[in-house]
């Protein structure tokens, strides 16, 4: 568990950092507070402090000063500012420490809870501190849309970050086998920055993330760019590259983002495509139902029951008359989301996937399809089983005690949960996001959005009364949930699926 210290000369800032973040719910087990830098050094003596957040000017000694002495005496240590100087001089300043972050005031929540949870991530994985650990943090945060607009365009002057192309763009790099990238990644890199700003790090999972900006951005000048650098550096079987959608404005990235990881998690790695072919955000409209009957039939524990779930989606997928082979397909990435989705930390699912599906073509009969659809979806369980036997038995009980209140629509928080068992709920937290990659926070959202897909089916209920229903308290929240998690907003989204259903009631056949 984490050791954190809180260090601000007004108290109210205090109050405000202890009662606006769940602390327990990131693991974190000792929440220290102090008002001035040098009672804050004192601290460092007494304890192993894991994270400092530290204002700039508080007396006897000020946030940079308290931050120079600390990189000295405890240099694991990851340390966020505060302040209310927006100046260039502070932010530079902050850099040149190797800060993890800064922010500025008044304390905005999300925010604040963001940048911890980054900060812990850090920890976590064991990151070495680098000069560019507060870019990288804040192209991360730019990329994934968990960043202010006010905030990222203060950073961006500071870190020198273009927000005013016409066009940006989000490519990944993935290995498909354990072989250096490097050559490719050179290549690509000296293709590219003559027409283009590129902005590069990589993610927890070992990607290489690259942020495109330009006056425009054509995908098929993309593509056969990454081709002629992938034979250039002989990588012509080891390299799967997935692009985002073009978007025209610098706060719609994370919609470029979202494409990308789900062009790459949903691809076959066996094959030797290189590029990947694009998805479009939000689109899956039948993979997300599908996915969402799957999920729910591999966490019931008979047996019976969930072959009685597989034959129930084989007659509607298999109906007579109303087969296509493409339901195949389709299903094939709704077993992978499912995967991918509840156990983020496993690498390989979508191989394994791959090869439980029927080789070659789906068959055309739809009797025969059925067959195949069963039998596939029960080859693609013990996946699902043995990933999460995997983890402990609190975090299975865990999970499906979060599933089960989400079904019920309750207002459900991990202090809740562990006063009901009778467990730390700082201990939990950790173990939690130590086993599964996810704060229990985040995974109870992601199976609120899944429940919410199944809701606005229904065009009478309104997404007011939908996010009251899954458990959000404001649909506000709800609603920015639900575009990180799929990438464009519930109303847009609704709108698809509707028009999906009416082609389904159309043609006789229904999913869910």
């Amino acid at each position: 568990m984490y050791t954190i210290l809180l260090a601000d000369d007004e108290e109210s800032v205090i109050e405000v950092l202890r009662s606006s973040i769940g602390w327990q719910e990131l693991g974190v087990g000792t929440l220290l507070s102090v008002m001035d830098g040098m009672a804050a050094l004192e601290e460092f003596e007494k304890h192993r402090i894991d994270l400092l957040i530290a204002d700039i000017r508080m007396p006897r000694m000020d946030g940079m000063e308290l931050i120079r002495r600390v990189k000295k005496i405890s240099p694991w240590t990851r340390c966020i500012l505060l302040t209310a100087y927006g100046e260039f001089e502070y932010a530079q300043m902050a850099i040149r420490l190797g800060v993890e972050n800064y922010l500025l005031k008044p304390i905005v929540k999300n925010e604040i809870e963001q940048t911890v949870r980054s900060a812990l991530d850090n920890i976590y994985q064991k990151r070495g501190s680098t000069d560019n650990l507060l870019k990288e943090n804040t192209l991360r945060r730019w990329m994934a849309g968990t960043i202010g607009e006010e905030e990222l365009a203060e950073r961006a002057s500071v870190l020198e970050i273009n927000l005013y192309r016409p066009a940006y763009c989000v490519i990944c790099i993935a290995k498909k086998h354990d072989v250096s990238t490097a050559l490719f990644r050179a290549a690509c890199m000296e293709a590219l920055e003559t027409q283009y700003d590129i902005y590069t790090f990589w993610d927890d999972k070992g990607r290489f993330m690259m942020i495109l900006g330009g006056r425009a951005i054509e995908l098929d000048m993309l593509e056969k760019t990454v081709m002629e650098a992938a034979k250039k550096a002989d990588t012509t079987e080891n390299v799967a590259v997935s692009f985002g959608v073009v978007v025209n404005e610098a706060d719609s990235l994370h919609v470029s983002y979202q494409t990308a990881m789900d062009t790459l998690e949903q691809a076959d790695l066996r094959t030797a495509e290189i590029v990947l072919p694009v998805r479009k955000p939000g689109t899956s409209y039948l993979s997300d139902l599908l996915a969402g009957e799957v999920r729910t039939l591999y966490y019931e524990q008979k047996r019976e029951s969930r072959m009685n779930g597989y034959r129930h989606i084989a007659g509607k997928l298999c109906g007579k008359q109303h087969w296509n082979t493409e339901y195949g397909i389709w299903l094939v990435r709704a077993c992978i989301q499912v995967l991918v989705e509840e156990f983020p930390q496993r690498d390989g699912l979508q191989e394994q996937v791959y090869r439980a599906a029927p080789s070659g073509m789906w068959p055309e009969e739809p009797e025969k399809a059925g067959k195949k659809v069963i039998d596939f979806l029960d080859r693609v369980y013990p996946i699902f089983e043995e990933c999460l036997n995997s983890y402990s038995p609190m975090v299975q009980r865990t999970i499906r005690y979060i599933r089960d209140m989400v079904l019920e629509g309750e207002l459900i928080s991990l202090k809740e949960y562990c006063s009901k068992i009778g467990m730390n709920s700082a201990y939990l937290g950790h173990v939690f996001k130590t086993e599964t990659g996810l704060f229990f926070n985040d995974y109870l959202n992601q199976c609120r959005v899944e429940r919410s897909i199944v809701l606005m089916r229904n065009p009478d209920r309104k997404l007011g009364e939908i996010a009251e229903l899954v458990g959000f308290s404001y649909a506000s929240y709800y609603i920015k949930c639900f575009r990180n998690c799929k990438g464009v907003s519930p109303s847009v989204y609704r709108q698809g699926l509707l028009r999906t259903q009416d082609a389904e009631k159309m043609t006789g056949r229904g999913v869910g």
